[in-house]
């Protein structure tokens, strides 16, 4: 009986122990793999943001392009990091990351990275009106801007009701219409959002009438450039609409003397002349001007 017992017991240990180390295998996963309720880091473009877990969890940053490689260190939800080369696909991806202290560096999987969307080439894109208003939402209730236009789509930011955005464009995707905005407010961010939440808006500012300029009117003989996202320049048209030609492009805070506004559409377009160097004549979109 009790040789018996020994010889059961000796079957079992190597099975209990499997068990305890699967438990414990599955334990580390989830700590690193559990997906937030809440919505991924608000990211912008060019800014690449640690997400796909948990807000208290961390992921492993390897020495090499594998779970092979030693660890090297760690990095919790919402930490930024520049993104490097990126070895291989889908599951098996990896990509080479840096915190943007430079203190940590080395390869983490691709499904913890959470990437903004590039920046606009211009600011005129076509499609409705100027600006949208969020509407229709619950209370406490957010609006997830997207990477892509779909539903599953990583959530980049959250607007709440009656918010301003910038309209670039809208498209079907199947029986769903999305459109693409811009953030106006916070943290410049770029991405897709269901059309239904979204009203027809006059934007941030109110339009202004026209007004004359430097050649007898009633605005100011000059204007400073303003409001201009980190980056951005504002395009000088050669008639006062997107339609036209872009045929210089002004820093913020640049100086230029007011030659008269006008409305059209729903945007406040003013003409303007560039001195100093090469001088350049030629129509801004008029949100974008301040009295200087």
């Amino acid at each position: 009986m009790d040789m018996s017992f020994a010889r059961s017991i000796r079957i079992r240990l190597p099975l209990i122990a499997g068990f305890v180390l699967a438990v414990l295998l599955a334990t580390t996963l989830a700590s690193q793999a559990q997906v937030s309720e809440r919505a991924e880091p608000v990211t912008g473009p060019g800014v690449t943001t640690i997400g796909g877990i948990a807000t208290g969890a961390r992921i492993n940053v390897r020495s090499g392009p594998s779970a092979l490689f030693p660890v090297v260190g760690t990095l919790g939800y919402g930490t930024r990091v520049t993104k490097g080369l990126c070895i291989g696909g889908g599951s098996a991806r990896w990509c080479e990351v840096e915190t943007m202290d430079g203190k940590i560096s080395g390869y983490v999987s691709g499904r913890f990275l959470v990437e903004g969307a590039e920046r606009p080439t211009d600011d005129d894109l076509a499609g409705g009106p100027d600006y949208w208003a969020v509407r229709g939402l619950a209370a406490n209730e957010r609006l997830g801007v997207r990477l892509e236009p779909r539903s599953g789509s990583t959530v980049l930011a959250t607007l709440k009701n009656d918010e301003i955005v910038r309209n670039l464009g809208c498209r079907m995707t199947g029986s769903q219409r999305w459109c693409r905005i811009r953030s106006l407010t916070g943290m410049d961010v770029t991405g897709w959002v269901a059309a239904r939440y979204l009203r027809e808006s006059r934007g941030p500012i109110a339009i202004q009438p026209p007004v004359g300029g430097g050649s007898g009117g009633s605005g100011p003989d000059f204007y400073v450039v303003a409001g201009l996202a980190a980056g951005d320049f504002l395009n000088v048209r050669s008639k006062a609409s997107t339609q036209g030609t872009v045929i210089a492009r002004l820093a913020q805070g640049a100086r230029v003397k007011n030659l008269g506004c006008q409305v059209s559409g729903q945007s406040r377009w003013c003409k303007i002349q560039k001195t100093g160097g090469v001088q350049v004549t030629g129509w801004v979109n008029g949100r974008y001007l301040r009295e200087g």
